[in-house]
């Protein structure tokens, strides 16, 4: 596999944003302030999925005093997929031996580029995932689902990786692989997707736990309706995977019974714990979510069936 070259070393740290300049101040001032050699060429491309250059001015300011050029480029159709693959353009066609993604409401550690290029030398490894930790505004509901840490030894393999802490080498944007993000997933998975891909070529995802960012998640994000929502659309986008990797009538059957199935017995849970739940029972409160929640889920297998994706990422939370 890949071997780190000697210096220069080119990094492309990449950012998607849209309509949070706040936060992508806080993660840009992260970038710019990292534990870096002087034996690397570090460049920051922030990417705009929006019609208007809100962050523009944000980029103006701060490239006066960073220590690293900060790229600007717009992505005018909405769409996570579309602004992700637009940084993967940016970094060809800058020449970077490796690229780096990170999510605008994120703030890396002043090691986090440091420990990451450390966790990929160590284990020869061609991707290095690493740890998010999370602060709350407002406490999960109990009736989500927890947030459970990786808790794995630096270096250990994994069989995927996300997109919102994540070191990988240029390679996997070259021939032969060509890896793109699958711009049908515009309702989720794109980047489990391109990333299980790279696995399935033979590439090696190892676990970085000491490359961390912050993470704060507003109350807007755990509210009810929110994380329901987020439900129905990870269970549409687990279906348009399926149609696009073995075919659609290979998946209709599984996923439309699956889906009536879920459908059919929340609706009668949620019946049943409704009226309790409105007179304080936590356990019938708990049991009328959790129901709600299979119900999204069984909504957005159907969804996703019949191509109508849900509007879960149409909401920004955070500014």
């Amino acid at each position: 596999m890949y071997q780190m070259k000697t210096s220069p070393l080119r990094f492309g740290i990449m950012v998607c944003t849209a309509q949070r300049p706040l936060m992508l101040r806080s993660c840009l001032e992260s970038l710019i302030t990292q534990d870096t050699s002087d034996e690397w060429q570090i460049e920051i491309c922030v990417v705009e999925n929006d019609t208007q250059p809100l962050s523009r001015g944000t980029i103006d300011e701060l490239n006066q005093t960073s220590p690293f050029p900060i790229r600007y480029e717009m992505e005018p159709r909405r769409g996570i997929p579309f602004a992700r693959n637009k940084t993967l353009d940016m970094a060809k066609a800058q020449n970077y031996d490796w690229i780096l993604l990170i999510d605008d409401d994120e703030v890396a550690r002043k090691d986090w580029l440091a420990k990451h290029v450390q966790t990929a030398q160590s284990f020869n490894a061609d991707i290095s995932y690493g740890q998010i930790k999370r602060t709350y505004e407002q406490p999960l509901p109990i009736w989500a689902p927890q947030e459970t840490p990786l808790d794995k030894n630096a270096g250990v393999q994994l069989s995927r990786a996300s997109t919102n802490n994540v070191l990988f080498k240029s390679a996997l944007l070259h021939p032969p692989a060509n890896l793109r993000f699958n711009n049908a997933l515009t309702y989720g998975y794109e980047d489990l997707d391109f990333f299980e891909n790279a696995a399935q070529l033979g590439f090696k995802i190892v676990w970085a736990p000491d490359a961390i960012v912050e993470e704060y998640v507003p109350a807007s994000r755990v509210a009810s309706k929110r994380i329901i929502d987020f439900a129905k659309s990870c269970a549409a986008a687990h279906v348009q995977v399926g149609i696009l990797r073995k075919g659609y009538w290979k998946v209709f059957p599984k996923f439309f019974f699956k889906g009536l199935r879920r459908v059919l017995s929340a609706t009668v849970l949620a019946a049943v714990a409704y009226v309790p739940a409105l007179f304080g029972s936590a356990t019938f409160v708990n049991l009328y979510y959790r129901s709600r929640m299979r119900l999204a889920r069984g909504i957005g297998n159907l969804l996703g069936l019949f191509g109508r994706p849900p509007s879960y990422y149409s909401t920004i939370d955070g500014h």
